[in-house]
């Protein structure tokens, strides 16, 4: 178990959030990365056997490629992430920055940042040329959707190095204090977005994270992220937690999208055992990091 220090505590009320080093193996990770890989693989080979796009998947275009921004939810395609999710190491010091309420799953993600190199047909994806930079947000804005409280905390796995060059997250320390004004300010209908103008650059502070490594921040907490320009893949699984005093439905804020992939993926595997479609994307083929280089 890896359990705060009362500096630690400290540092993250100041800041909003914290990073813990080391606290997954290079064995661990690795098996991370497989399931990731396969989770890709399922995701983009149910677009292309069905026309219409998986809709776990957040994808867009960068330079005419296809360039894969997440996959969310993930727990019912990964039984080893959904252990990982339960874990006492990112459990145990939710539980005490929650003042011992025990931290409830709200959701699940994988963040990518991917471009992909094998040649898709990309109108399946029905996408456009965006890239995979992520606003500048909180993610509050998103959650009080389904009325979860700002208190909801998130730990990022690293399964990559986040390094300068593959976009990784930037946080405003400390913004995590104030409600800044989203531009739709709608909790209903709404996101965490707000102005580009209210930060400059030099405020937005990079997280240089090694694989295996976990980011604790607060759900108010300001942050964004650049291109990824490395090349490789920027993969972080990202879990988020409300405590447990929150009274709320269980996968309240996921259970539709996940039964309709559910869906969609049940569609893709009937085609292939009908001999109608054979997998044309294997990540496997894919340039990638399988653990830290730093």
């Amino acid at each position: 178990m890896a359990e705060l220090t009362p500096a630690q505590i400290a540092q993250f009320h100041e800041d909003g959030y914290l990073i813990l080093p080391a606290l997954f193996s290079a064995e661990e990770i690795k098996r991370m990365a497989a399931e990731a890989n396969d989770i890709l693989d399922l995701c983009l080979n149910t677009t292309l056997a069905r026309g219409e796009i998986d809709c776990r998947l957040d994808a867009q275009l960068r330079g005419g490629k296809l360039n894969i921004r997440k996959v969310q939810p993930i727990n019912d395609l990964s039984d080893y992430l959904r252990e990982v999710s339960q874990d006492e190491r990112l459990v145990g010091p939710l539980r005490q920055l929650m003042d011992n309420q025990e931290p409830m799953l709200m959701e699940e993600k994988l963040n990518y940042k991917q471009l992909l190199h094998q040649s898709l047909d990309t109108a399946a994806f029905s996408v456009q040329e965006y890239g995979d930079v992520f606003a500048l947000h909180h993610d509050w804005g998103y959650y009080r959707q389904q009325g979860y409280p700002g208190a909801t905390l998130s730990s990022a796995v690293s399964i990559d190095d986040s390094t300068t060059k593959n976009g990784p997250l930037r946080v405003v320390p400390g913004s995590h204090k104030s409600d800044w004004p989203t531009l739709n300010p709608d909790p209903q209908s709404g996101d965490g977005r707000v102005s580009e103008e209210l930060f400059d650059e030099a405020q937005r502070v990079p997280c240089l994270a090694p694989a295996g490594s976990v980011m604790l921040f607060h759900s108010k907490l300001l942050h964004d992220s650049c291109a990824n320009n490395s090349g490789q893949p920027r993969r972080i699984m990202i879990y988020s937690h409300y405590p447990g005093n929150h009274q709320a439905e269980p996968d309240q804020r996921n259970r539709y999208g996940r039964e309709l992939a559910q869906s969609q993926e049940n569609q893709y595997r009937a085609l292939v055992q009908a001999g109608k479609y054979q997998d044309q994307f294997h990540a496997a083929n894919e340039p990638q990091t399988t653990g830290s280089t730093l």
